[in-house]
């Protein structure tokens, strides 16, 4: 049996091109809500969709009907009206700054009284809206994250949230499906997982994974092929990588677990089994031999390793290097348990065994005048003797292994790590030069000067809040190496002011500064005054050019005749011949 259809709803026939209806614009305050059957409402949905209707405004009209000139029934649309209800008390704040609360919303008004079948009808069809799949989610959130590139991290993804209408904790799981998992594994993320499908859980996990490990991410991705083993993956997934290792042997990753011994000349064979032209590459810059020798290396490697019968033990030293350097996954277990650390670089290995033979050839020789002249022959001093050349021997291969992990960890160091420097450089410049910096910025820039009582002139404030602001305009940023430069800059200017244009007496006077500027860069031909005139410049005025070029640029050309060092040694008045001219006789007969 068919419903017969409302004319209002009627999209079958076109026999009138007007509906029986009007569009207004209706104040809030006119609506109240018709009966619906909508209860459970997300507070946080409601919160992002007031955040959208203040940013871009209402697309789709309500449905609603007047009812006198005060009061608007509303039929569809309570989540905008509750979001326009709630817009008040977020605009302005954390979040809506700028953003002015809706006024009222864009109403299709019905001239009729619709019957309650109407408003059922209206209703469902409100409320019978498909969700987007994941996949299109995925596409979605891809196209709006790149129309926003150029912004921060933060703020990028700050906007693509106020784009969609979704929370933070969704646009990250987005986020990570999008940017750190491979197509063949983002494409089986699935908010109700079947078969072989991967919940958002999951994929969260995987895309941790596949930033250190891509081939094993791959190979556990792939043995997750049903809900059972799925469920396994989640509940234990440390013990699922192992498994996935053991059954998988094209999967290289060598679990190091404290204490574990290992068979150098068995990893030896299993890292060279899994070597990739570009682990040849890094493995020819750390053995400094050619491409063609480096078979010879290794054989030269295993040779050795077999002779000296050497067994790799695995310590926190080792696993915190392998963790520390992203050699290696990390599945940590809980705060009561030991993390699981898979190696997945092969050259970490190898760079392990070279480090232990050297540190084996090379590593401090037992005192054995000690303990001969002591005639120890007690079994437990000898083993107390054996452990402490162990312990030696570990700690200078650990030394030695510092050295090489900073070589390969600068080749490509992270933002962290590099806003890291940023600190440390700009700490020390202040922490060593603070008048020196405070010097050059507050004679430079109006922002760090105050005016001088009642007159026009200017001179710096003091030297803690001077250097406080610079400090901090270094450490915020974004770019490190720029931020050095900041700080740099105004140490340097110090050294090319014009010295007409400084008060002299003052704290930060040219009198009393003097000596400071001399101990912090002193005179003569030194690379430090070469880099300072190249930094410093570019960024000059002609005028500061021409005043300062003679201390700075030397010209190996021109030697002076003067004997400076004679006449800058201790004198006394003894040592000069003052014989009085005419002038002065007169002077003194006066």
């Amino acid at each position: 049996m068919t419903t017969a259809t409302s004319a209002l709803f009627d999209v079958t026939e076109f026999s009138q091109t007007t509906i029986e209806g009007v569009i207004e614009r209706v104040p809030l305050e006119h609506f109240k809500l018709a009966r619906n059957p909508r209860q459970d409402i997300s507070p946080e949905g409601i919160d992002r969709l007031a955040g959208m209707l203040m940013r871009t405004g209402q697309l789709v009209p309500v449905i609603a009907r007047r009812v006198s000139d005060d009061e608007v029934l509303l039929y569809a649309g309570q989540r905008r009206l509750l979001a326009g209800r709630r817009s008040v008390e977020l605009a302005g704040t954390e979040g809506y700054e700028d953003l002015k609360p809706v006024a009222g919303l864009i109403a299709l008004l019905l001239n009729y009284e619709p019957t309650e079948a109407d408003v059922r009808r209206i209703q469902a069809q409100e409320n019978q809206r498909e969700d987007l799949s994941m996949r299109d989610q995925q596409e979605q959130f891809r196209d709006c994250w790149d129309d926003r590139a150029g912004l921060s991290f933060d703020d990028r993804m700050r906007a693509v949230c106020e784009d969609l209408g979704i929370g933070a904790k969704k646009a990250h799981n987005l986020y990570r499906q999008v940017e750190l998992l491979p197509e063949t594994i983002r494409i089986r993320v699935s908010d109700r997982p079947a078969g072989d499908q991967l919940s958002v859980t999951m994929a969260n996990k995987l895309a941790d994974m596949n930033q250190v490990a891509p081939q094993l991410t791959t190979a556990v991705a792939e043995r997750i092929s049903s809900t059972n083993l799925h469920d396994q993956a989640l509940k234990d997934l440390g013990a699922f990588v192992h498994k996935t290792v053991v059954e998988n042997d094209k999967v290289y990753a060598v679990r190091i677990d404290d204490g574990t011994l290992l068979d150098a000349v068995e990893q030896i064979e299993h890292a060279r089994n899994n070597l990739t032209p570009q682990h040849a590459a890094q493995l020819v810059a750390l053995l400094e031999c050619e491409d063609d020798e480096l078979e010879k290396e290794l054989d030269g490697l295993a040779s050795r390793a077999k002779a000296a019968a050497l067994t790799i033990r695995v310590d926190g030293n080792m696993r915190d290097r392998a963790a520390n350097g992203r050699y290696a996954y990390v599945h940590q277990r809980g705060e009561d348990f030991a993390d699981g650390i898979w190696v997945i670089d092969p050259v970490f290995i190898l760079d392990e065994v070279r480090t232990q033979l050297a540190a084996a050839d090379a590593g401090p020789e037992r005192d054995e005048s000690f303990f001969g002249g002591a005639k120890l022959d007690d079994e437990e001093m000898k083993e107390a003797a054996e452990a402490e050349r162990k312990r030696r021997q570990e700690a200078a291969g650990s030394n030695l292994g510092l050295g090489q992990d900073i070589a390969a960890g600068l080749m490509d160091p992270s933002d962290q790590q590099l806003h890291a420097l940023k600190k440390i450089v700009c700490l020390l410049l202040a922490e060593h030069y603070p008048e020196v910096i405070a010097y050059g910025a507050g004679w430079t820039d109006r922002s760090r000067q105050q005016p001088v009582g009642d007159t026009s002139r200017f001179e710096p404030r003091q030297v803690a809040a001077i250097l406080d602001a610079e400090l901090q305009r270094a450490l915020d940023d974004k770019d490190p190496l720029r931020g050095i430069a900041q700080l740099v800059s105004r140490w340097a200017a110090a050294f090319v002011l014009d010295p007409t244009g400084v008060t002299k007496t003052k704290a930060l006077g040219s009198d009393r500064m003097s000596r400071k500027l001399l101990d912090a860069l002193p005179g003569g031909d030194s690379p430090l005054r070469t880099a300072v005139w190249e930094f410093i410049r570019p960024v000059l005025s002609p005028h500061l050019v021409a005043l300062n070029q003679d201390a700075f640029v030397t010209d190996d050309a021109f030697a002076s005749t003067v004997d400076l060092d004679e006449h800058r040694k201790d004198s006394s008045l003894d040592d000069l011949d003052l014989e009085l001219g005419d002038d002065d006789q007169l002077a003194d007969a006066a």
